[in-house]
């Protein structure tokens, strides 16, 4: 059953995801354009979250915003107090051009940023789409275009699926249906016992034994004759 009511945010950059609260600007710290979580990027390579469009580009390139193909808008912001000088950063992408989650948008200088008093931590921020959806953030270490730093959801479809999945024959160990091995097998575990109760219930009984004496005798009878002939032929 695929999960169609979740939507992957991939981390732009690679380093560790925090909470937004760690983010030294109350703008984001606050929530105020939206949540989120923020990265601490290892390097300075940024990619696209999603799989849609930009529709944004700040002036001096320290803001990207996206529209996924799902309708979910999301900011990614470099560094905080980032008035961005040209020597910082290269731009590989440009507004309204299509991209797919994983691909490069533009490289920043680290160092040349925090040489000029950036702090790099990179807050990305869902805007927009989120109606009837929540937030799942991601914690630790992503790598950049291979782990979601989020997770979207819709509510009321997770609840659906969950709800179908409970239904599923078979599902959480229940028994498979009656075409199936599952049940075969348990049909067998059924009968084995009748069948040992069967066999004991007629030993219980003692009116049994003369029968299965008798029964014994006449099997000796008919061994010892097929023996002797045996061995009048081989003596022959």
């Amino acid at each position: 059953m695929g999960e169609d009511y979740k939507i992957s945010i991939f981390a732009p950059m690679t380093g560790q995801v925090v909470d937004l609260g760690k983010v030294p600007d109350p703008i984001y710290a606050e929530r105020m354009m939206g949540d989120g979580v923020a990265i601490i990027p290892e390097d300075g390579t940024m990619f696209s979250p999603v799989s849609g469009y930009i529709n944004v580009i700040a002036e001096d390139k320290h803001a990207f915003g996206f529209t996924s193909d799902d309708g979910v808008e999301v900011l990614v912001h470099f560094g905080v107090d980032s008035k961005l000088d040209p020597d910082i950063y290269a731009v590989h992408k440009g507004v309204n051009n299509r991209v797919q989650a994983g691909d490069m948008i533009a490289e920043f200088d680290l160092e040349k940023a925090r040489a000029k008093g950036i702090n790099p931590i990179t807050p990305v921020i869902i805007c927009g789409g989120l109606d009837g959806k929540v937030i799942r953030p991601a914690t630790g270490y992503a790598k950049a275009g291979a782990g979601a730093v989020m997770t979207i959801v819709d509510v009321e479809k997770e609840k659906a699926a969950e709800a179908a999945w409970g239904n599923i024959p078979g599902a959480g160990g229940e028994a498979m249906d009656e075409s199936g091995e599952a049940a075969d097998g348990a049909e067998q575990e059924k009968a084995a016992p009748r069948r040992d109760s069967e066999a004991m219930e007629f030993l219980r009984d003692k009116t049994n034994w003369p029968r299965l004496a008798a029964g014994f005798v006449g099997l000796t009878a008919a061994l010892v004759v097929i023996f002797v002939g045996l061995a009048m032929l081989i003596g022959h």
